[in-house]
């Protein structure tokens, strides 16, 4: 009680929450997503087009390290959980100490070593790809559980997770517009063009890393205890099982993750092959993520009045109905699929902006049932599930590739193939936006009243009331 009590006093006696932490909670995730969203949308395509590796092939290295990418998510948020907290705060030294080596092994993957044989390209995508996922698992978790201890009030919280997600936004916008005119030479993509790019992120992603640091600060304070327990991985995933809203939340994050990943891997395929239009890419994926910015401004009055769950549960609805109508109609028209497109995407925007308050929320749900603080292994297990969708999305992308007869290095695919990853791009946002639905509904249970009666308990124990 006398630790919380300090904790406490040692918060009241912080700068107090406001814009500069949000906004550099916001360039954290700019500097994250300008590689991650890089990956998700180019990758793929760098492999195939560039390096000349079978989609099959790239679809089997993704799960490979993705599932090894998840397992060390794990392995990461033990070992912040179990240091002594420093002056500099528990999870924010880390956004200096893996930036450069996330940046350098982000620039690695996306390089094509001249003179390399074609036996060693797989080789060395395997060595960079998984590379890169360990260092960005060193920052990411870190970030992610960071906004557990910048505030614990839910409208800040809220705030935080909209601000990550304009981060998010703005880093893919980017993305969209510089991107493609940097790698397409002559609507083919270039190695050249790739380095321009990602040497460009490298100095970005480096200065938003140092601006985050500097901008935000830690007032949820939970030292640890010399004399108590060491934190047992065991121990940790059976408390883990406990916790309801944390499961609930990882099978709709699988199926929305899973879902947008291979969607992106998917899109400039589909504007390439399909729509023959490789110049719409861009504003294709503009289109879809309009969506996240139009809720922006209702966001905290509905949460106020509804409550987060209840928001993001029933918002889904029209995303389910508008997947159904782009799965089911036969469009040839680009700005046609464009326009359906942006109507599912407001059903899933509510869920995309809220994701990292409602994380936040259930880092407190665990805290509630099982009277420990343990921000990273929370964080960390949220995030091994998210990249296990991605896996599952990476391997779903170029299995489904290879099962419509793509080729890869030919100048133009042929009617069938194009025909085939429109099917697929459509049908898995349908499939997994339903999982994510029944998820939300039925699994997570932080409902708007138990989400109070938990934040007061919390408080009580804390010596906040």
């Amino acid at each position: 009680m006398e630790r919380a009590q300090k904790s406490s006093q040692q918060s009241l006696s912080l700068r107090p929450f406001g814009i500069k932490d949000k906004f550099g909670y916001m360039l954290g995730d700019v500097g994250n997503d300008l590689f991650f969203s890089l990956v998700s949308g180019y990758l793929m395509l760098f492999y195939t087009d560039v390096l000349g590796i079978t989609a099959g092939a790239v679809g089997t290295m993704l799960i490979i390290a993705r599932i090894w990418d998840a397992i060390n998510d794990v392995m990461m948020g033990t070992f912040i959980d179990s240091r002594k907290v420093g002056p500099k705060g528990k999870f924010r030294p880390y956004l200096l100490y893996a930036a450069l080596p996330v940046t350098i092994m982000g620039f690695l993957t996306f390089t094509l070593i001249p003179g390399i044989s074609e036996n060693m390209k797989l080789v060395y995508a395997y060595i960079t790809y998984i590379g890169f996922g360990m260092c960005y698992t060193a920052i990411n978790i870190p970030y992610g559980s960071l906004a557990s201890v910048m505030t614990t009030d839910p409208v800040e919280r809220t705030s935080l997770s909209t601000w990550r997600t304009m981060g998010a936004l703005v880093a893919n916008v980017f993305i969209m517009i510089i991107a493609p005119k940097l790698i397409f030479v002559n609507d083919v993509p270039t190695a050249a063009g790739f380095i321009k790019v990602v040497a460009l992120f490298v100095i970005l992603s480096n200065l938003c890393y140092f601006g985050a640091f500097k901008l935000t600060t830690e007032r949820v304070k939970h030292e640890v205890n010399p004399n108590a327990e060491k934190i047992s991985f065991t121990k940790s995933v059976k408390g883990l099982l406990k916790n309801r809203a944390l499961i609930g939340i990882m099978l709709a994050s699988f199926g929305m993750l899973s879902s947008m990943m291979a969607v992106q891997a998917l899109t400039p395929y589909l504007y390439k092959d399909y729509f023959k239009a490789p110049e719409l890419i861009t504003l294709a994926g503009i289109t879809g993520m309009l969506a996240s910015f139009i809720v922006l401004p209702f966001l905290g009055p509905l949460v106020k009045k509804f409550g987060k769950k209840e928001l993001v549960s029933y918002s889904m609805v029209i995303g389910i109905v508008g997947n159904i109508a782009l799965f089911l109609m036969p469009i040839s028209d680009p700005y046609v699929f464009m326009a359906i497109n942006f109507v599912a995407s407001l059903g899933v925007g509510f869920f995309n902006v809220l994701i990292w308050a409602l994380v936040s929320d259930v880092i407190d749900y665990q805290e509630y049932i099982t009277g420990k603080r343990e921000e990273g292994i929370v964080y960390a297990s949220y995030s091994l599930v998210r990249k296990l969708g991605q896996a599952v999305a990476g391997g779903i992308g170029g299995f489904a590739l290879t099962f419509v007869g793509y080729q890869s290095g030919v100048a133009a695919q042929s009617e069938q193939v194009a025909n085939g990853i429109k099917q697929v791009i459509t049908v898995l946002p349908l499939v997994t936006i339903v999982i994510a639905f029944i998820s939300m509904v039925f699994v997570y249970n932080l409902s708007k009243t138990k989400l109070a009666e938990v934040d007061k308990e919390l408080r009580n124990r804390r010596g906040e009331c």
